[in-house]
């Protein structure tokens, strides 16, 4: 597996300082969220993508990509929003293909309000989905859905849910967020490994601390997590395991060496977990 991180956890940066971080951190790969302040108040500027892509190319060749999702929700019950969570997944299949990035990582939807999902919120859900993934085969783009927190209102944050989807669509595959399905329990997230592992390209890897997930690892020591690396690696997964850590959670102000420090240990962690 090759260590990623998430440019969401260098959210205050700009770009050439989140890949410097990375480099000096010893990071692989970079999950370029694409509403990273720098580049989203640019992105329609010209030469803004290429700036974006040679910086990157100084950490990875093949870089994944997260889709927007601030604001938007496939599955809302007001259309324009809906509208607009298919033009900028379609702006963001665009953007990985001119990355050549390995993976867009996407979101389901959710009901509005904090009720259970209605067959009109899939029905929605299903409508951003047949469209958006027939825009990504035809740029050749890979396409990964995400299991979100579990929340009343949540969409594919059980495996049974996810399945049923990416039966509904075989190009689609899955990002597997560890923290996400262990807030239901650890079975919940082996099994997904289990019932959906050959459709799994990217992962999202932290623990979880007082329920809350994307808490460092190295910190927590959670052997939940642990068990759930362990099956993710005997599955024979080969893909990127992108940390994915909540600054917020963390104490006191982190300074640049401060976060270097910690994906350093983050890192550590993650290659002991994975050699036992």
């Amino acid at each position: 597996m090759r260590i990623s991180c998430s440019s969401l956890f260098l959210w205050d940066y700009g770009i050439e300082d989140i890949i410097e971080i990375l480099v000096e951190a010893g990071i692989e790969n970079v999950e370029f969220w694409a509403e990273t302040p720098e580049f989203w108040r640019k992105r329609h500027e010209a030469g803004a993508v290429k700036y974006l892509r040679d910086a990157i190319s100084v950490l990875t060749e093949r870089c994944t990509v997260h889709a927007p999702i601030l604001d938007l929700n496939a599955s809302s019950y007001n259309e324009h929003v809906c509208e607009a969570t298919i033009k900028e997944g379609q702006w963001a299949i665009d953007l990985t293909r001119k990355l050549d990035a390995s993976v867009l990582t996407i979101h389901p939807g959710s009901r509005t309000v904090h009720r259970p999902p209605t067959p009109e919120d899939w029905d929605r859900f299903y409508h951003y989905l047949t469209v958006i993934t027939r825009y990504a085969n035809d740029a050749g783009v890979t396409l990964a859905l995400e299991n979100l927190t579990p929340r009343v209102q949540s969409m594919c944050h059980i495996p049974s849910q996810m399945a049923e989807v990416l039966e509904k669509y075989p190009d689609l595959m899955m990002t597997l967020d560890i923290p996400h399905a262990l807030q239901v329990d650890i079975d919940n997230a082996l099994e997904f490994i289990s019932e959906l592992g050959e459709r799994i390209v990217n992962v999202h890897i932290g623990d979880v601390h007082n329920g809350t997930p994307h808490f460092p690892g190295h910190i927590a020591r959670n052997p939940e997590t642990a068990t759930v690396l362990g099956k993710l690696n005997r599955s024979g997964y080969d893909g990127d395991l992108t940390i994915e850590i909540d600054d917020k959670l963390l104490t006191g102000h982190q300074s640049r060496s401060d976060k270097v420090s910690l994906l350093v240990n983050e890192k550590k962690y993650l290659m002991q977990v994975l050699s036992h």
